[in-house]
């Protein structure tokens, strides 16, 4: 698929999937202003990750492309007041998200960049430790972001 197959509202929409899975996880759980930077960078990465590995997949092909252009910058959530609706936004978002590539009949491609957005959430969470003192003890995955990560995979699995 190509982004001409796409509106341009769902294409932004698929632009900004990728930072809505990490805004997601990030939202569920905040493990303060160094980690909430390590978690969101994370995303950043697997972007990286997807240029150097030169995907088959025209779908991620083309949205690489367009963040190469414009960067990544996502949609900012309107009208929330706290992290919880943060979240809701992110999973609504990655719903939207997953729509659109059903309604398309996106195929393998489109499971693919689902199973994508998936890795990004995981990469996420365990981007920082949540909880401990100085870096020391904690959980690299707190049962809040397990509970984002779950919800995450039903949205993109439905």
């Amino acid at each position: 698929m190509k982004k001409e197959d796409f509106t341009a509202e769902e294409w932004q929409t698929l632009f900004n999937a990728p930072s809505m899975a990490g805004l997601a996880v990030t939202a569920a759980s905040p493990s303060g202003p160094i980690g909430v930077m390590k978690e969101m960078f994370s995303v950043g990465m697997s972007l990286a990750d997807l240029v150097k590995k030169k995907s088959d997949n025209t779908l991620i092909q083309a949205l690489v492309e367009d963040v190469k252009k414009r960067g990544t910058k996502p949609k900012k959530p309107e009208n929330v007041k706290n992290m919880e609706e943060v979240k809701t936004y992110a999973l609504q978002q990655l719903q939207t998200a997953a729509d659109i590539l059903d309604k398309k009949n996106a195929g393998d491609e489109g499971e693919e960049f689902k199973s994508w957005l998936i890795d990004i959430s995981q990469r996420t969470a365990e981007a920082a430790k949540e909880g401990g003192f100085l870096g020391f003890g904690g959980e690299r995955v707190s049962s809040e972001e397990k509970a984002a990560l779950n919800e995450i995979s039903a949205i993109l699995k439905g």
